[in-house]
């Protein structure tokens, strides 16, 4: 079996909490550890929760580093540092080569987007009212809250079951509270409820109004890939610290520049460069001439 490689987190006191989401989604393929407390761990990769955390590797031997960086003075010190990844929270940093990372998301591609005729017909097959409204509250996490937002005509979310419900495309409601977190535009990504009463009500006037369930649905899944995806920067940084073998077939390559270029994950541009690219795969049916 193939040992899995080590990712440390370098952090001061109380520095961590940026990175915990984005280490969840690393933490399926590597082994992440603590900088400070690695009990003699030998790690592949480091990751500075800031740029004040690369002096904690001063003395240590080179490997490859990222950090995440807040403004343009951060950037200049993490290149004196030969840094390199950078990572930031800050979309102005992109353009000086930063990676964006959402400070909470999800990792869109493992939840594929279920459009409201599929919803309709699962509904159907399972004996539900066509009209079905889900309120996460009343749900354990897991395989059966993933099913029921996949058929769900509308729900009532918060908290993580929010991201899940944005992945999905499900048309939801929810807090002002978790809407600001998130960065959700009410009316447009999601709608937003003063209260649990008048969030089911909500819920039960956008099951019962299908084009504004259609247009929210859409809006929802596009918001995941564009603002909440934590995937795309998570391949970044196992690639970029050489914690993965990095495939560079001519899909490969496209798909990194697609990244690079912000597509999202369901992007009907990924589809046509994967339908133009699927002939020059062995089975693809290109010519063997």
């Amino acid at each position: 079996m193939t040992q899995r490689r080590v990712l440390a987190l370098a952090a001061e006191p109380g520095g961590s909490a940026r990175a915990v989401p984005l280490l969840g989604i690393l933490g399926l393929q590597v082994d992440v550890v603590s900088w400070q407390r690695r009990d003699g761990v030998v790690p592949d990769a480091v990751l500075a929760a800031s740029v004040a955390a690369l002096d904690l590797l001063d003395d240590s031997p080179e490997r490859p580093t990222g950090v995440w960086v807040r403004h343009h003075d951060e950037i200049d010190v993490a290149l004196g540092h030969g840094v390199d990844l950078l990572l930031t929270g800050r979309a102005e940093l992109v353009a000086r080569g930063a990676v964006l990372v959402p400070p909470l998301g999800i990792e869109v591609d493992r939840w594929p987007a279920v459009a409201p005729l599929v919803r309709a017909r699962r509904r159907q097959a399972l004996g539900l009212p066509a009209r079905h409204v889900v309120r996460t509250d009343e749900l354990e996490e897991g395989d059966a809250l993933e099913a029921a937002l996949g058929v769900a005509s509308a729900a009532v979310v918060s908290g993580p079951s929010a991201l899940l419900a944005l992945a999905l495309g499900t048309p939801s409601v929810t807090s002002a509270e978790t809407a600001r977190r998130l960065g959700l535009r009410p009316g447009r990504d999601v709608e937003v409820a003063s209260g649990p009463d008048a969030a089911t009500r909500v819920a039960d006037e956008l099951a019962a109004d299908e084009a504004r369930a259609a247009a929210l649905s859409r809006r929802a899944r596009r918001c995941a890939e564009h603002h909440l995806d934590l995937g795309r920067p998570a391949r970044v940084v196992l690639e970029r610290l050489g914690l993965v073998e990095v495939a560079d077939g001519p899909a490969e390559r496209v798909g990194r520049r697609l990244d690079e270029l912000g597509t999202p994950a369901g992007s009907p541009v990924r589809a046509r460069a994967a339908a133009a690219l699927a002939v020059l795969a062995p089975d693809g049916g290109g010519s063997t001439a």
